[in-house]
C-alpha cells in the first residue's frame, strides 16, 4: 500500500459515493508472484493485516482477500468476472493504469469496456516527475532510505509484532528495549540504527530502533528493537509498531560494552533532535 494505492483507492471511494453505492476493494493472498515464480517472490511491505487496517482508514467499506493459487490464476477473464458477479453488482470498476487480470494477464480496460462495464482508469501517480513503484520502495527500505520511502508510502515504514522475551542485554546496559520477529516474508530494513517512533497499547513514544545481530556480544540472530524513551513499564506480549523514521549508522560491532553505551545514548539524542512527537 503505498500513495499510488490510495488514490485508486480514493477514486473509487468517490465513484461509489456518485452511484449511491458501496466501495470493495479486491486483493490477493499471497502475492502472484509467489505462486507463479517463488524464487522471485518479492518481500511484503504491507502485511494482511497491515494492508487491511489502511484500507479501512482510507474509508472502504468493503475489503475483499482472494487466495491466490494456480487454480485461481488459469481462470480466464470472464470465468473470474463470473466468481465475482455471483457475489456483487459491479457497477463500475477503478483500475491503476497497469491492470490486468485472468490468465495470462488476458483482461484490461478494454477487455472490460467491451464487455458493457464501466471502468475508470487512474493514470499513474508520479512523485518528482517519476513513476511510483512498489519494486523502488522495496529498494529504499532494504538499503537504509526510509525517509525517501516513507514519502512515496504516505506514511512511515513500520513493522509490527508481540513483544518477545530478549537477552535482558539492553537492560543490563540501562537501555531496556522491546524486541519483536518480524512477520513471515516481511520486508525488513538495512541493518542499523534508526531514529523513530512506536505505537503501543499506552500512547506515541519516541523510539532509538534496531535491526541486528548485536555483533558487539556475537548475536547470531536477527533482532528488531526499540528503546521507547520516556516510558516505564512492562511491554511484554503487548503488541507494538514500530514506526522508521530516519537512518543513523549501521549495525556496529564495538570493542567494549561501554563504547556501544556511549552510541546509545547519541542514538537518542539523534532521536529526540530528528523525530517530532
Amino acid at each position: 500500500m503505498h500513495l499510488g494505492h490510495l488514490d485508486v483507492i480514493r477514486h473509487a471511494v468517490h465513484g461509489a459515493g456518485e452511484l449511491g453505492g458501496q466501495s470493495a476493494l479486491i486483493t490477493f493472498e499471497p502475492h502472484p508472484r509467489c505462486v507463479l515464480d517463488p524464487a522471485n517472490c518479492p518481500s511484503s511491505i504491507t502485511t494482511l493485516r497491515e494492508k487491511l487496517e489502511l484500507i479501512e482508514h482510507a474509508g472502504v467499506d468493503h475489503a475483499i482477500v482472494l487466495r491466490f493459487d494456480r487454480e485461481l490464476a488459469g481462470l480466464s477473464p470472464q470465468e473470474f468476472i463470473d466468481r465475482l458477479s455471483a457475489a456483487m453488482n459491479i457497477r463500475r470498476w477503478v483500475i491503476g493504469f497497469d491492470f490486468a487480470f485472468g490468465r495470462g494477464r488476458t483482461g484490461n480496460a478494454d477487455w472490460l469496456r467491451s464487455h458493457g462495464f464501466d471502468v475508470e482508469v487512474v493514470p499513474p501517480f508520479k512523485i518528482d516527475g517519476r513513476d511510483l513503484h512498489s519494486s523502488e520502495i522495496r529498494r529504499l527500505v532494504t538499503s537504509g532510505e526510509v525517509d525517501e520511502a516513507n514519502q512515496m508510502l504516505g506514511r512511515e515504514y513500520s513493522m509490527s509484532g508481540p513483544v518477545e522475551a530478549g537477552a535482558q542485554v539492553g537492560r543490563q546496559l540501562g537501555f531496556p528495549t522491546a524486541n519483536i520477529s518480524p512477520e513471515p516474508n516481511k520486508l525488513v530494513p538495512a541493518l542499523g540504527a534508526y531514529a523513530g517512533r512506536v505505537h503501543a497499547p499506552e500512547g506515541n513514544f519516541l523510539a532509538a530502533l534496531s535491526v541486528g545481530y548485536r555483533p558487539t556480544f556475537g548475536g547470531t540472530e536477527l533482532k528488531v528493537e526499540a528503546f521507547l524513551l520516556d516510558f516505564e513499564g512492562d511491554l511484554y506480549q503487548q503488541r507494538l509498531e514500530l514506526r522508521f523514521v530516519r537512518y543513523l549508522h549501521p549495525d556496529i560491532r564495538f570493542a567494549t560494552p561501554e563504547d556501544l553505551v556511549a552510541q546509545l545514548k547519541r542514538d537518542v539524542a539523534d532521536t529526540r533532535r530528528l523525530v517530532s512527537c
